[in-house]
């Protein structure tokens, strides 16, 4: 689930909302508000289809996310569990499991390569669930539900929003094997929509119907159903496959970033500059982004890529860097002015950074 900020506060005398806010870190923040029962509500259920019984949870997700306040902070508070809050330490700090507790792992993709070096550890202990969220699961995930295969080990993902909350799950799977179909939650059913594409196998946008939709600022109650980004085709009436984001949105570490946003804001404040940013699947994020940098037109200066990631941390803070900087010789592209990839990466020489 997407980034959030949380901060209690009350709308009326009768009904409390928590205030979850969208990064804004490449556009301006949305504040959503979910109802402290929606909060509530949703760390039970999640909690008992998927997590179950446990003693001790070790959270990696900060608690101004949505889904860290959630497992981290809703569900340990509801039901008595002790939360080691492993944010607030640095990510290469190893956890305190507690031999022979039941244990609850709230994972961003930075959390599995330490988890990946805690396997006899992990092993050990009773029963041990890694409930994923936020992005794309990295392939250091899959290579610990590998290595823990027949011990207490299981891992689930979530698919969800800051405006909707989870909406559906799966397993996450080995490496090596297929992920398999997103199954909604059981309070959660997609919006039928009308003539061919509504068919099975017809890509559309994920659109729900939910209790637990948020509240927008704007709005004086939640909406009954949403429509995500998320680019979906159906398997079935509860069942679909994830496709992407039909927006240019990639989210590195949990942290939004827009694609579009970010060429804006290189292309205005160094017009000799022409960049395409492209998404790129990351082994420990998830998923990041790249920058191809060329010359703007004859005349204009060698890209430099220091300078890019100067101006970019300065045009955009809090937006994390590109993965890599790669200087090219020019952006090939569509008579429409889009981005030819497939001819891109080729094109890249020179230094990177």
């Amino acid at each position: 689930m997407p980034e959030a900020a949380p901060t209690d506060r009350p709308r009326s005398a009768t009904r409390t909302e928590v205030e979850f806010a969208t990064s804004g870190h490449t556009g301006a923040p949305v504040s959503w508000w979910h109802s402290t029962d929606q909060l509530t509500y949703e760390a039970g259920l999640v909690a008992d289809l998927l997590v179950g019984e446990v003693d001790h949870v070790i959270n990696f997700a900060p608690t101004r996310h949505l889904f860290g306040s959630l497992f981290g902070e809703v569900l340990p508070r509801a039901r008595g569990i002790d939360v080691h809050q492993a944010w607030r330490h640095p990510v290469t700090d190893v956890p305190p499991l507690r031999p022979g507790a039941r244990t609850l792992l709230v994972c961003l993709p930075s959390a599995w390569p330490l988890l990946r070096r805690l396997l006899p550890a992990l092993g050990a202990l009773p029963r041990v669930v890694a409930l994923h969220s936020t992005a794309a699961v990295p392939e250091a995930a899959k290579d610990v539900v590998r290595a823990l295969h027949g011990t207490g080990f299981t891992a689930q993902t979530l698919l969800g929003a800051t405006e909707t909350g989870a909406v559906a799950h799966r397993p996450v799977a080995p490496a090596g094997t297929d992920d398999g179909p997103w199954r909604l939650l059981p309070d959660v059913a997609l919006v039928p929509e009308p003539g061919t594409r509504a068919a099975a196998g017809t890509p559309r946008l994920l659109h729900v119907i939910s209790p637990r939709i948020g509240r927008r600022h704007d709005m004086s109650e939640p909406p009954v159903s949403w429509r995500t980004t998320d680019l979906v085709r159906r398997r079935g009436p509860r069942e679909f496959d994830h496709l992407g984001r039909a927006s240019r949105l990639v989210k590195a570490n949990g942290v939004r970033v827009w694609l579009d946003e970010v060429e804006a804001a290189l292309a205005g404040a160094l017009p000799g500059l022409d960049v395409a940013c492209v998404p790129v699947a990351d082994g420990v994020r998830g998923e990041h982004y790249e920058l191809y940098c060329a010359p703007g037109g004859p005349g204009a200066p060698a890209v430099e890529p220091p300078l890019v990631r100067r101006a970019l941390a300065r045009l955009l803070p809090g937006v994390p860097g590109p993965r890599a900087v790669h200087p090219v010789d020019r952006i090939p592209r569509s008579a429409l002015g889009k981005v030819r990839v497939p001819e891109l990466r080729p094109t890249a020489f020179g230094r990177t950074a």
